[in-house]
């Protein structure tokens, strides 16, 4: 429903497609409890957003130091994942983090996404959004690209944002941490993220081990699909797997690439 309370405002706006779930809720696999679960895990992941933001940090166009909270909007609908969130530094570097945690969240239930994260002009109020910036994140995220959430440069801009040297030095390693450009036309959040924080370690944590042991069991199932163009999403992931995970004091083994075939990323715009 429209409420009176929101308005048409410039807001960032992650929209997810996850591949493979229609197919999955047409399937004799169908499992009602199992979808049940991953959209809890969604909820709780915004529901824990509400949180006290350092108030040292402004927004970048009016300067207006925020509220303090980050208090996202969500709707879901059946493989489509929306969240939105207002247009400041503290909300940018959230809903990138946000796309990382659902990514890494969905590989746990055997699901790839793909999809983007912009800022623009937009409507949203519970089940009810339109506007320029979903209307550019849908576009953004098209058949054919790797199996990755890429990042608009005018969301990059709001999370690069600091007012002090200190703020942006810690920025600087957010980036680090979540943004990659490898093999993409436009930046994008790092599908091993969390995973390759632990890598330099001798001895992984047993969460992470299980986050690495997930990933591996998905990609590796998904070179063996009989189809190229789904073999080839897999072959993109396997190796960025290798190059994120691999090589490191913590002996991950490599992912075998040799099934699939590489999808030409290089144009576009992002």
């Amino acid at each position: 429903m429209i409420s009176g309370k929101s308005q048409f405002e410039r807001r960032h706006v992650l929209y997810c497609d996850v591949l493979g779930f229609s197919d999955y809720c047409l399937s004799q696999f169908f499992e009602p409890t199992k979808c049940m679960r991953l959209f809890q895990h969604l909820d709780q992941l915004v529901t824990e957003a509400n949180v006290d933001i350092d108030p040292s940090i402004a927004d970048p166009e009016s300067g207006r130091v925020p509220d303090y909270v980050v208090e996202p909007e969500a709707i879901y609908v059946s493989d489509a994942i929306v969240i939105s969130t207002l247009a400041t530094n503290v909300d940018a570097i959230w809903i990138c983090e946000a796309a990382a945690r659902i990514q890494n969240q969905l590989c746990y239930y055997g699901f790839l996404v793909r999809g983007s994260v912009v800022t623009g002009d937009l409507y949203h109020s519970g089940n009810t959004i339109f506007g320029p910036a979903i209307a550019n994140a849908v576009k953004l995220e098209k058949p054919g690209s790797p199996p990755i959430i890429l990042v608009s440069e005018d969301t990059l801009k709001a999370f690069r944002y600091g007012s002090s040297a200190e703020d942006q030095e810690i920025v600087k390693i957010r980036e680090q941490q979540l943004i990659a450009n490898e093999e993409s036309h436009c930046p994008y959040i790092d599908p091993f993220w969390l995973a390759k924080i632990h890598t330099n370690q001798s001895q992984l944590h047993e969460r992470t081990r299980a986050n690495i042991d997930s990933w591996r069991s998905l990609i590796e199932g998904g070179l063996r699909h009989s189809v190229p163009e789904v073999r080839a999403k897999y072959a993109w992931m396997a190796r960025r797997f290798n190059r994120c995970l691999s090589g490191k004091p913590s002996g991950i083994v490599p992912i075998d690439e040799a099934f699939g075939t590489v999808t030409d990323t290089s144009s576009g715009k992002c």
